[in-house]
């Protein structure tokens, strides 16, 4: 009954539609105020400041504030001019012509120059050793046959070949040409400009009051307070000391929706079981068949999402509407029967035991691998569960693949040939070790395509190969849930992994 009664009450709260509404009625009296210093809780630390370098997706949902690129994606999910005002496509697709921002500047109060540009998108192809994203991002940018600067405010850039996924890598940070060290001193163009970190506890920002859009920001001074255990960020929230909490478990909005505003919205995040391909007994199609029918992701959905969660058959988030493939759903409906005459044909018929590796600072991810060891059993297989530090975590399983199994949410990008291509055989985020020649011929073509109705069924196609190959199991797409200060208005919801703190402002 209870969940039944914090169910409905965070029905009525879903952000945009009728929880905006009852704020608003609640608060007729009240007034936007200029100012104030807000604190956010994230659950993990920074791995790179310098925006080149960066891996995590939590580091990006913090820095999203301080740097931006040519484009940048909105909360609609849309790429925009960002630095850039304006951008055209020549008719063969080959150039790109950005017009700078009249007047832009960095935090460092220095205009932002074509130089700059072309120093960013030459500077991604830096040697940065053992550096995943970077390699990644630098084969995309080595498409690149030139880049000219054509006056003081215009610049083109001429591929080699066509690439019709080419504009989501123009949303890589402008930096300053004659920068001396990013990582210490993070220099962007955004609404907010760096002023403090300390690893391991907090990264401080604060108001850039030469951003490029007028009366953006609002708040003076923004703090991300790191805190890896969920109790005691739930109990500095109650005090007052959050004001803004993220990715809240639906088991405390029964606590908490009387005395803070709560958001619930879809997120652009795929969790799931990662297995590694390339160790026995995954290696076998039929074990991670066998594994996939014996989870029931309803059951994992209920239990710690309030039922708000969408099960998913394919490394895509449903928010990702025009996209997203609905019919991966019914590849592997639960069925126990099924799973046990997999494990027997595989060889497995008394079951196996593997290592369940999970990262200590997402209590979501612990909670789900205990509900999987326990679904497990039921075909005789044993999952031991290992809890290790995310540092570890990003060296030993996301780089390093020494691992068999970990439970990991996937961050979801604007382009779904960014969400998608992490499964290419050669790509270095392809942590699960899959290979698959369709796969790869398919996600080739895919660049090749500009035609939006075409790659549209080649995604789904891509993600039927997915779906069937089971490379990871694909669990869910959880539900966002947000708790904020009560006095606190104007957050934006995403449909990928940030937090935009530029909207923000306090009612008095």
């Amino acid at each position: 009954m209870k969940k039944i009664i914090s169910l409905l009450a965070i029905l009525m709260l879903i952000v945009s539609g009728c929880g905006k509404e009852k704020l608003a009625s609640e608060n007729k009296q009240k007034t936007k105020v200029e100012g104030g210093e807000i604190v956010v809780r994230i659950s993990q630390d920074m791995d790179f400041l310098d925006p080149h370098k960066a891996l995590s997706a939590g580091t990006y949902e913090v820095m999203f504030n301080i740097f931006e690129g040519l484009l940048k994606p909105n909360n609609e999910g849309k790429l925009i001019p960002a630095v850039a005002e304006s951008y055209e496509i020549s008719k063969d697709n080959l150039v790109y012509t950005f017009k700078l921002r009249d007047k832009i500047k960095f935090h460092n109060g220095k205009n932002v120059k074509i130089e700059d540009i072309i120093f960013s998108l030459t500077r991604i192809n830096g040697d940065f050793p053992g550096n995943s994203v970077v390699k990644e991002l630098s084969k995309n940018i080595k498409n690149i046959k030139n880049i000219k600067k054509i006056d003081e405010k215009t610049v083109a850039i001429e591929l080699k070949k066509v690439d019709g996924t080419i504009l989501s890598k123009f949303t890589t940070a402008i930096i300053p040409k004659d920068v001396k060290d990013i990582e210490q001193s993070p220099i962007g163009t955004g609404p907010f400009k760096f002023v403090e970190y300390l690893p391991g506890q907090k990264l401080v920002m604060e108001k850039f009051s030469d951003y490029w859009i007028d009366g953006i920001p609002t708040i003076d001074k923004v703090e991300f307070s790191i805190i890896k255990d969920e109790q005691s960020s739930i109990l500095s929230l109650q005090r007052g000391e959050i004001d803004i909490y993220p990715r809240l478990s639906s088991t405390y909005i029964s606590t908490l929706e009387k005395t803070h505003n709560i958001v619930v919205n879809e997120q652009n995040l795929m969790q799931i079981l990662a297995l590694n391909n390339k160790v026995k007994p995954f290696d076998d199609i039929r074990v991670r068949q066998a594994m996939a029918y014996a989870i029931d992701k309803q059951e994992i959905i209920d239990t710690l999402d309030s039922g708000l969660g969408k099960p998913i058959g394919t490394n895509m988030s449903p928010i990702m509407k025009n996209y997203y493939n609905i019919q991966t759903e019914g590849i592997y409906k639960y069925n126990i029967e099924k799973a046990k005459e997999l494990l027997k044909e595989a060889g497995y018929e008394n079951g196996f035991e593997f290592t369940l590796s999970i990262p200590t600072n997402y209590r979501f991810h612990t909670d789900t691998g205990v509900i999987i060891s326990e679904q497990l059993k039921k075909i005789g297989i044993k999952a031991n569960l290992a809890e290790i530090e995310w540092g570890t975590w990003l060296k030993d399983i996301y780089a390093g693949r020494k691992y068999e199994g970990t439970i990991i949410a996937l961050d979801g990008k604007i382009e779904p040939y960014d969400i998608l291509n992490r499964y290419i055989s050669t790509h270095s985020r392809n942590f699960m070790n899959y290979s698959s020649k369709d796969y790869d011929t398919l996600m080739k073509k895919i660049t090749q395509v500009t035609d939006e109705k075409i790659k549209v069924e080649l995604y789904k196609e891509a993600q039927m190969i997915l779906g069937k190959d089971i490379p990871v199991i694909y669990i869910m797409a959880p539900s966002g849930i947000i708790a904020l200060n009560k006095d606190l208005r104007g957050y934006t919801s995403y449909p990928i992994y940030v937090q935009d703190l530029s909207t923000l402002y306090f009612i008095k």
